[in-house]
């Protein structure tokens, strides 16, 4: 979700220079939303099963076909369509792309690097604009209802990897002190995350829980928002995109790379020196120390700071 919605960036620019331009983007079922209503992309093929998507890609023909991913279904998938493949020298089977553009700086922001790399085909960008998410008039209006013009506060929890998500109990405790200002806690989750939802919610007075809303409505929801605090994950990314103010609790990932881009927020982090690491668990403690590190007052003054 996180790398489909900071793409829009880089596209956005692209298709400003070169408004002509039609571009297709090759996405998983789940975040064909991420780009729902959004006029830089012209066209949006779904993935399917690996090899049906191959197939349905034998008859189309593009004048690039540039993979941002490197891996190997999508080495498969940029074979398929016929076209001239672009890749990075770095990736796996280079020498079966007809351009390869140079590595990107790791030490800048992804959005920053992917633009880097449209340079190198010929885009004009000294600064890349802001993430993009089209407006949703009908998912405004059921949030509007929905909240009965309560300032409100949206928590979402949840991240992929336990190494990036801090505490329920103390996004709990920032909720609580936010109460004090008189506002709302809404507090949402993705499939499967339920549990952790209400775990938040339910030491919080008059807290509403909204679970499993679809890409668009998600976004109006933090459209609205006074303020977004959760962890580094693809509805941060989202609230970066229709601009409202970030807490960002920060764990294990690099915070140059994949911080909110161009929008009001806080990353809070501490120093480690492992930091940044892959993430997929601790390597130098039992429980991923950086994460835990991150205490409730820091996140409450970043809070009152936005606020």
């Amino acid at each position: 979700m996180g790398d489909c919605l900071l793409l829009t960036s880089p596209v956005r620019a692209l298709k400003e220079q070169f408004p002509n331009f039609r571009v297709t983007v090759l996405v998983e079922s789940q975040f064909t939303g991420c780009f729902d209503g959004n006029p830089d992309f012209d066209e949006i093929l779904v993935t399917e099963r690996k090899y049906s998507t191959a197939a349905r890609l034998l008859r189309r023909r593009f004048d690039a076909i540039v993979n941002l991913h490197g891996g190997p279904t999508s080495l498969l998938y940029a074979c398929m369509a016929w076209g001239r493949r672009i890749g990075v020298e770095h990736y796996q089977y280079a020498k079966l792309y007809n351009g390869l553009m140079p590595r990107p700086d790791s030490g800048v922001h992804t959005v920053e690097s992917t633009t880097n790399l449209l340079q190198w085909l010929g885009l004009q960008c000294e600064e890349p604009p802001p993430l993009r998410y089209e407006f949703h008039a009908k998912e405004s209006a059921r949030i509007k209802e929905r909240l009965r013009g309560r300032p409100y506060v949206v928590i979402h929890p949840a991240s992929v990897m336990a190494t990036k998500k801090w505490e329920a109990c103390r996004f709990a405790h920032v909720g609580q002190a936010l109460t004090e200002r008189g506002l709302t806690i809404v507090v949402t989750a993705g499939p499967d995350e339920g549990t952790l939802a209400i775990q938040v919610a339910k030491d919080i007075s008059s807290t509403v829980i909204l679970l499993g809303l679809s890409i668009p409505a998600l976004a109006e929801l933090i459209r609205g928002a006074r303020l977004y605090i959760g962890n580094d994950s693809g509805p941060m990314h989202l609230a970066a995109a229709v601009g409202t103010p970030i807490v960002a609790v920060w764990g294990s990932s690099d915070s140059r790379r994949w911080r909110p881009w161009k929008v009001a927020h806080r990353v809070v982090q501490n120093p480690f020196e492992c930091n940044p690491c892959p993430g997929h668990r601790c390597l130098v403690a039992d429980s991923p120390l950086c994460i835990e590190s991150v205490t409730v007052e820091q996140v409450c003054l970043a809070a009152e700071e936005l606020l």
